[in-house]
């Protein structure tokens, strides 16, 4: 079943290839470069699924979306990536009860990890 989706990601390439690879999969997709600007669509749109890298532009990272999102709307599918990964950024990410990928990203196992939580 197709999700809304959110893509926060600050490197264009990477955020459009996650981004036409889910659309390719019939998710809906929107995109945002910044956390402000993920925050912004968070309040306005539902969203199933939040991707965020964790480093952004700006002054919200990735756990401050997933946290905001969380907030807004408990149950949905969170999911953390990044390419500067610790135990602490882990242990966090599993404490909100999100899913943590590390980049290199396998878009298959991202696929495997949209949709509602279990």
């Amino acid at each position: 079943m197709p999700c809304n989706i959110l893509v926060v990601e600050d490197e264009p390439v990477a955020r459009r290839n996650i981004t036409i690879f889910l659309q390719r999969a019939s998710h809906n997709v929107h995109q945002a470069e910044t956390g402000e600007a993920a925050v912004d669509l968070i309040s306005r749109i539902d969203f199933n699924t939040v991707i965020s890298d964790f480093r952004l532009s700006g002054t919200i990272n990735g756990i401050d979306i997933l946290k905001h999102q969380r907030e807004r709307s408990p149950g949905k599918r969170l999911i953390l990536i990044t390419a500067f990964g610790s135990a602490q950024v882990q242990s966090e990410v599993e404490a909100l009860g999100a899913v943590y990928m590390e980049k290199p990203l396998s878009l298959s196992n991202l696929l495997s990890n949209i949709g509602p939580r279990l």
